[in-house]
């Protein structure tokens, strides 16, 4: 008579059948955390443009209609650039602020743009942009995704309020 025994627990066919379910599982987590770390990260960028984000004018430059064509323009909204990217005789030049926070694969990025008129080299204002670069599943695969605020049209509309026009409009 031959004696057979009941297998207890599992086998190492099931358990090799469960590696892979496993290993599958573990995706489908990390694609889960990843988009609730990016959604964490965007809720977190939007509060901070609530709480100090956005066009902080001081003072307001009168500029003539040819002072405001020196400047130049993007999407039809007067624009302001760095020393070294506007001429020389423009009424007003930025300097920029970037400061950065690295979480992995994910970036929080703080954009300070301060204003600056160059008959005085006074500080008129500035202007206050975070956003979040990356953090996605599977990372380098693709381009970084983004968040950003404020929306870019509405960021060049509200640098238009560092400036008043004298005998004209802003156009």
């Amino acid at each position: 008579m031959i004696f057979m025994s009941k297998q207890r627990g599992i086998g190492i066919v099931k358990i090799i059948a469960l590696i892979p379910m496993v290993l599958i599982g573990l995706v489908i987590l990390a694609f889960i955390l990843t988009l609730l770390n990016k959604a964490y990260w965007d809720y977190r960028v939007r509060q901070m443009c609530e709480k100090d984000g956005g066009v902080h004018v001081y003072e307001v430059i009168p500029v003539t209609v040819d002072e405001a064509e020196l400047l130049g323009r993007v999407s039809g909204y007067l624009t302001l650039g760095p020393r070294s990217k506007v001429r020389a005789d423009a009424p007003a030049y930025t300097q920029d602020k970037i400061s950065t926070q690295s979480f992995f694969s994910l970036r929080i990025d703080r954009h300070e743009r301060i204003v600056i008129r160059s008959s005085d080299q006074k500080t008129v204002g500035k202007v206050i942009s975070y956003a979040r670069v990356g953090g996605d599943f599977p990372d380098g695969i693709s381009a970084p995704s983004s968040y950003s605020c404020p929306e870019i049209p509405r960021y060049y509309k509200d640098q238009e309020r560092f400036f008043t026009m004298i005998n004209g409009e802003i156009k």
